[in-house]
């Protein structure tokens, strides 16, 4: 019973910090509103998160994991190296538009904030499996040879395009998921 309240504060607190980064951007964002919003006291935050930092990071990897989980979901692993990239993509697309907060939050993170080497390696292991098709990929010649962190660079900026792109167009008659896989795809096949 203990471990499940003090595991309820804790989403209760990440939630908060996400919904208020959302808002107002993590350096704009006091530890006091995030406690206010999570309905918990000012000093119960720094029970589960020692500093504002690690408050952040975590919520880094929060997202992160639910992200990959997504992602993941259903992944054709017999399927073509386009396959499984399509399902990859359309499943990031899906991601940040039924999540606008979190997708929001994921990139000021990732852009504005200095993550510690652990918590990058903590935040690349759920994409393990993704980055290893992408090598094998490149060594049997199906994909270009890039740097792979840079192919994941590239579809990440284009998800973010496309799923603003989404989000502000009402155009349904235009499948804009499709033309950025299709941008995507045309630029890293062979």
């Amino acid at each position: 019973m203990a471990a499940q309240k003090i595991q309820d504060k804790q989403k209760a607190i990440l939630e908060a910090a996400i919904a208020v980064f959302a808002a107002r951007g993590f350096w704009n964002t006091p530890t006091s509103l995030i406690s206010k919003t999570a309905g918990v006291a000012d000093g119960t935050l720094f029970n589960y998160f020692a500093t504002k930092d690690d408050l952040i990071s975590e919520v880094y990897l929060e997202i992160k994991r639910e992200m990959a989980a997504q992602m993941l979901e259903g992944f054709p692993s017999h399927g073509s190296v386009k396959d499984k990239m399509r399902h990859i993509w359309n499943r990031y697309i899906e991601w940040g538009l039924l999540h606008p907060e979190q997708f929001k939050v994921i990139h000021q993170i990732s852009e504005s904030f200095t993550l510690n080497e652990s918590v990058k390696a903590q935040a690349t292991e759920p994409f393990v499996e993704i980055e290893r098709i992408a090598r094998e990929s490149i060594e049997n010649g199906e994909l270009r040879a890039y740097p792979v962190d840079y192919l994941a660079a590239i579809m990440d900026n284009l998800a973010v395009l496309t799923v603003q792109f989404i989000a502000k167009n009402d155009d349904k008659q235009i499948d804009y998921k499709a033309i950025g896989f299709e941008i995507l795809w045309n630029g890293a096949i062979r």
